[in-house]
């Protein structure tokens, strides 16, 4: 199956109130425009969430993403480490 094509379409929060549905809207700074066919996912990575088992999930993903990326995008992956790791608890 070719993913990159397949464009599946997030439901709105009234669709899935407790599910995937969309919540943000994304812009880059400098204000370029984003690419309208790609999807963003938003972590939460603060301690001052009320829910603090889905900002430790969020917390756990980003060092994920981090070791992922290490060897392509070096600075990025150690910025990320040293802002988030300390933060990460057990789960």
């Amino acid at each position: 199956m070719n993913y990159k094509n397949k464009k599946i379409m997030i439901p709105t929060k009234e669709e899935n109130p407790l599910g995937l549905h969309s919540r943000y809207y994304v812009s880059k700074v400098s204000g370029e425009p984003v690419d309208e066919n790609a999807e963003y996912f938003v972590l939460r990575l603060d301690k001052n969430a009320s829910d603090l088992l889905h900002v430790d999930a969020c917390r756990c993903a980003i060092m994920t993403y981090a070791t992922i990326i290490e060897k392509t995008q070096p600075k990025l992956a150690k910025d990320l480490k040293n802002k988030y790791s300390d933060r990460v608890s057990s789960l």
